[in-house]
Parts: structure tokens; sequence; C-alpha cells
């Protein structure tokens, strides 16, 4: 959830502020790619998987795991803005 910014913050503070956001959110995706790993493993495990399960959520985490490379990408650009200006 990103915080509403205080009344007078600073670009610094606010880049900052972001920065940590976005942090979170990829810890947050991380840990969604790993339960949903989880998952499939629990699924591959049974006797007659569903096969039509699996691979729905072998997409998501395709998906989670693209978003998780942009968040990465757009953190590093921000810390590296961060870094030259602040």
């Amino acid at each position: 959830m990103i915080e509403l910014p205080p009344p007078h913050e600073s670009g610094c503070a606010m880049m900052k502020r972001i920065a940590k956001d976005l942090e979170k959110e990829i810890g947050r995706t991380r840990e969604g790619i790993g339960e949903l790993q989880d998952k499939i493993a629990a699924l591959k495990a049974q006797a007659n998987p569903d096969q039509q399960e699996i691979q729905a959520l072998k997409k998501i985490v395709e998906q989670l795991e693209k978003k998780l490379e942009e968040d990465q990408s757009s953190l590093s650009t921000l810390q590296d803005v961060i870094s030259e200006n602040c």
C-alpha cells in the first residue's frame, strides 16, 4: 500500500519513500511466487495432477516473474537517481 506523501515532502524524501515502497512490493511479489511454486510442486506430487491448474499457476508465476523483473529494474534506476541527486 502506498502512503500519502507528507504535505511538504522534498523530492529526495519522496524518491526514498517510493524506493522503500517498491522494495516492499518486490518482497511481496517474491513471496507470492514462492507460494505458487510450492502449490505447483504439491499438485505435481499428486497421483493424477490437474494439468490445467498446473499450467494456469505456471502462467501466473511467469507474469509475476516479469513484474518482479520490471520492479527490480525500476528500483535500480530510482536508487541510481537518488545516489546521484540526494
